[in-house]
């Protein structure tokens, strides 16, 4: 036995440590490589959520949860997935190398399931270099890393198996995700899919959890222009068509089958649709070839383009289906404002908690919508409101999203409702 521990010992003692492989050693793969050049920009996410607790005296205690993150800015800018920070009160970002920094969020898109954090005190950190997701290749090896099940660094590989899968994420919108088998397991969400350069391609965000080997990342190209317009305004900027839509039962008109349909309700005389020829009745099928089944459905696709950009919107009219080439425009200023001065029919009066509707005109949204005097607006699509300036803002964020409502939290003495209002 003595001499088994003596030969094992003078074994280990003469392999060398891991750092001095050599540099042609076919040890050194392109998957190796590629994995020492994005890992030290990958980070685990500890997530801190309050919930409601019978047993406690003051109803809450502490969840704990994992995820994952890139690092895109040397001062600690940290992309991630939305739902990975959903209710969190305290965020810990833990670093490859051991260093952990509390973070904050300073930016977040449901629909596209990107969040933006900030690492509180950090500089200098390493960045993860972006590809273009347009690029991929059928087929091309990919590497997935990330926080699975809060083991910590992990890697795993695989190749690209759709370079654009068209799916829903649960109840959301239809968007077009990198589809992969490398494995993806919970805690993954919200870290780097990269390519064999070390390259960031997507970032990991759901698995089939009826299917084994089969991932979804949201495309680079997505992640860099949402996560541009929540750092430089708060909210992504949609390309305004100059329409409002509304879901429809997809075999309304002829489309046996669909879930919904996205049907034109108005259309802006002085907005782009009515540049292109859009009128009201026409069923949006298609923007740049993908098909959708909703208003949702279209604005994730318009959240890719910038304001300006042109888009192909394919048509369903009675007499055929139609295509429009549509060059999108930033929403004209003021819409907000034109709405809640002409549309509303109510004048407010700030208090204590929202908005009093001092008067009511009979005929205005506010009264069609069964609001009447006297109530306070609290809310508008779940925000708080304080000032007609909230308001307008909300009215303008409906607008660009191609909507004809908002909904409305409103109190009346001790009672308090949610209700939908068209404008």
């Amino acid at each position: 036995m003595r001499c088994l521990l003596a030969l094992l010992l003078s074994c280990s003692l003469g392999l060398p440590a891991a750092h001095a492989v050599p540099d042609d050693s076919p040890r050194r793969t392109p998957i190796v490589e590629a994995v020492a050049v994005a890992t030290p920009a990958v980070v685990a996410i500890e997530v801190e959520v309050a919930v409601r607790s019978p047993f406690l005296l003051f109803g809450q205690e502490m969840s704990r949860g994992e995820g994952s993150g890139v690092i895109v800015d040397k001062d600690g800018v940290v992309l991630t997935n939305a739902h990975v920070v959903d209710g969190a009160s305290a965020l810990t970002v833990r670093l490859s190398d051991g260093r952990s920094f509390p973070a904050r969020v300073v930016a977040v898109d449901g629909p596209a399931d990107i969040a933006v954090l900030k690492v509180d005190g950090a500089r200098g950190l390493p960045v993860l270099p972006m590809a273009d997701s347009d690029d991929l290749l059928l087929g091309e090896t990919v590497i997935a890393i990330g926080n699975p099940l809060g083991l910590g660094l992990t890697v795993s590989t695989g190749v690209v198996a759709s370079t654009a899968r068209d799916l829903p994420v649960g109840d959301g919108p239809v968007q077009t995700w990198i589809q992969t088998d490398a494995a993806i397991n919970p805690g993954n969400s919200g870290g780097a899919l990269i390519d064999l350069e070390g390259r960031l391609i997507g970032i990991n965000t759901f698995i089939r959890r009826d299917a084994e080997g089969v991932g979804f990342a949201i495309p680079v190209n997505r992640v860099r222009k949402v996560a541009a317009d929540l750092l430089a305004y708060g909210e992504v900027q949609l390309p305004w068509l100059g329409v409002t839509l509304i879901d429809v039962p997809g075999g309304r008109r002829g489309h046996p089958g669909a879930r919904t349909a996205a049907l034109v309700r108005m259309v802006d005389g002085r907005g782009p649709a009515a540049a292109a020829g859009m009128v009201p009745g026409d069923v949006v099928l298609t923007v740049d070839g993908h098909r959708i089944m909703s208003r949702a459905d279209l604005n994730a696709r318009l959240a890719e383009k910038q304001p300006g950009d042109a888009v192909v919107l394919g048509v369903q009219r009675p007499t055929g289906d139609v295509s429009f080439p549509v060059t999108s425009a930033r929403l004209p200023a003021k819409m907000g404002r034109r709405v809640v001065d002409q549309g509303l029919g109510v004048a407010f009066r700030g208090v204590p908690g929202g908005l009093l509707a001092a008067t009511v005109e009979p005929d205005g949204a506010w009264a069609r919508s069964g609001l009447l005097a006297g109530d306070v607006l609290v809310a508008v699509d779940g925000d708080p409101v304080s000032s007609v300036d909230d308001l307008v803002h909300a009215l303008d964020r409906a607008i660009a999203r191609h909507r004809s409502s908002i909904w409305v939290t409103a109190a009346r003495g001790r009672h308090r409702g949610t209700i939908e209002l068209t404008f």
